[in-house]
């Protein structure tokens, strides 16, 4: 008889499930009318399309993961359409997370009420995840795969699930960098938690097989690619991602953040660091920067540990984000088994893997750069653990009314899905990546192609940046960067001239336009507003420029 509960109430799961894909597609397709490329997908665009054409060379890459672009691969030469393209990734994506969340869900104790409660708050959040970028969304995607094996009781049981936790750490790898060192911390504790868990020589002999096994097959896979990149860049690495991120908010940065301490917001033009690329930051690599380390100077070490504190305080304001439960959930999992004893705690996989992962995904952010969609995982995990709470108050005598497990639950709910149901909400209004795919339309009847750069727009400063940088997208162009901050008019005549730019993008009040870019031909009449564009191949620069 409970066999039949059993399999009667996992065929209600999955019926739940397949409803829920159905509407999720719905919304997708729904949603993603209103979207356009964000600016990493055009990277990758880029970097795909190097390998179409054969352009290996210039396709490694050490700071993009291979992985998205090598997916972007079939569409394009199918002749799909970029924006198709990213949708349809972005689709299978959001159908494979959910049901990898739904499978993952299995290895929490949780009733079939929440579980499909939580398939509901699932919804807005993939929503959410898939109009931000596709490679974190893509990073979820394989590390919820990577977690349903690793978390399993019977993880010991089979060599199969050590191969396809080094499989997956690999393509996590392919992803994004980060997983690397992830991955290698993760399951080598992970392993350890499940040996000490089992008191069986025979299981622990199988765990140890599945640890070799899994690393073996994770550094074979994965070193193929570092091999890859080591070999361009002249040096051994598994990414250079790192030292662009961590070198960002140095001391030399203006306000500690990410953007204040790239050098291409703030040291005037960078070329394109290959004929096929049409932005420097295709390739980061090749930005020149100052490179500093918290060892160099006490006052560096006192810089690298107010970073630390900061970003903390961040990380702790982005788990608020995701729910305003979402300490209170930590707190409660720390108290369930705070006062148990060390084999109960071991026991209890269930409360202890997801919260170690949760650590451990986290902070590694420290150190660098924290926003929002680096920790998609951990927002997954929360909603989870949060199920698991929810199911443990039921069980007391506080909850045994309906009304009160009602109120509690949409209040669960809510926390989880207010933030995301807005961002989605808001996903059909203007945004950058909108406003400049159409304005590219209406530029395209100017013809531009060619060496583009901008001014250095102030209110924010770096907005002239991103937005020309979306436009030469479009246009087909290369955009070398914005002029330094207060670059001198003969300066900057000699800086376009120098790196042969074709045309100069102006943002902002007209007032303060050069007097030398009068001498040429702004092509738009004022029909863009707060933009002007300057043909410099339609008059020769003035001679004292020269």
């Amino acid at each position: 008889m409970k066999e039949n509960n059993t399999a009667f109430r996992f065929k209600a799961g999955v019926a739940t499930l397949i409803v829920i894909l159905i509407i999720y597609s719905l919304l997708s397709v729904f949603i993603h009318k209103y979207t356009r490329l964000t600016a990493d997908s055009m990277l990758y665009f880029s970097i795909a399309e190097k390998y179409l054409n054969g352009d290996y060379a210039n396709a490694i890459n050490g700071y993009w993961g291979p992985l998205l672009a090598w997916l972007l691969i079939p569409f394009l030469y199918f002749g799909f359409s970029n924006v198709f393209a990213i949708n349809a990734i972005d689709l299978l994506l959001g159908i494979f997370t959910i049901t990898g969340i739904w499978i993952l869900s299995y290895r929490f104790e949780i009733s079939e009420k929440i579980r499909s409660i939580i398939l509901i708050a699932l919804c807005p959040i993939i929503l959410r995840v898939s109009i931000v970028q596709p490679m974190d969304f893509l990073l979820l995607c394989i590390l919820v795969y990577y977690l349903c094996i690793v978390f399993k009781s019977d993880y010991p049981n089979k060599m199969l699930h050590g191969v396809l936790c080094g499989l997956l750490g690999a393509l996590a790898y392919f992803t994004k960098a980060y997983a690397f060192p992830f991955f290698i911390a993760h399951f080598l504790i992970m392993n350890i938690l499940h040996y000490f868990r089992n008191s069986s020589n025979a299981v622990r002999k199988n765990i140890l097989k599945n640890a070799l096994t899994g690393f073996i097959l994770f550094f074979l896979v994965s070193g193929i690619w570092i091999m890859t990149i080591s070999n361009k860049y002249g040096y051994y690495t598994f990414s250079t991602m790192r030292s662009t991120n961590f070198n960002a908010p140095g001391p030399e940065a203006m306000g500690g953040g990410l953007e204040f301490g790239v050098p291409i917001f703030n040291e005037g033009f960078f070329e394109p660091p290959n004929k096929t690329a049409f932005v420097v930051w295709e390739d980061p690599s090749y930005i020149r920067g100052k490179k500093w380390s918290p060892w160099e100077s006490w006052g560096y070490f006192k810089h690298f540990i107010r970073l630390c504190l900061k970003n903390i305080a961040e990380g702790l304001l982005i788990f608020e984000s995701f729910s305003t439960l979402s300490i209170a959930i930590v707190i409660a999992y720390i108290l369930s088994f705070s006062a148990q004893s060390k084999d109960k705690l071991l026991a209890r996989g269930d409360l202890l893997y997801p919260l170690f992962t949760i650590a451990l995904f986290t902070g590694g952010y420290i150190m660098f750069h924290f926003e929002q969609r680096y920790l998609w995982l951990s927002n997954i995990l929360l909603l989870l653990m949060g199920g698991h709470i929810l199911y443990e108050l039921f069980q007391r005598d506080l909850f045994r009314s309906s009304l009160r497990k009602g109120i509690l639950t949409i209040l669960f709910i809510v926390s989880f899905i207010f933030t995301p149901s807005r961002h989605v909400l808001q996903a059909s209004k203007s945004n950058i990546e909108q406003d400049m795919y159409y304005i590219s339309t209406d530029l395209k009847q100017y013809n531009i192609k060619g060496n583009i750069a901008s001014n250095r727009e102030y209110v924010p400063i770096h907005d002239a940046w991103h937005k020309t940088f979306r436009l030469a997208y479009w246009l087909n162009s290369r955009y070398y960067g914005q002029a330094k901050e207060n670059i001198s008019d003969e300066e900057l005549g000699n800086e376009l001239k120098k790196y042969g730019i074709n045309y100069y993008f102006f943002w902002g009040a007209s007032s303060h336009v050069p007097q030398f870019l009068n001498n040429y031909k702004e092509l738009t009449n004022g029909e863009i507003p707060d933009l002007k564009i300057y043909s410099l191949e339609e008059s020769e620069i003035p001679q004292q420029l020269r």
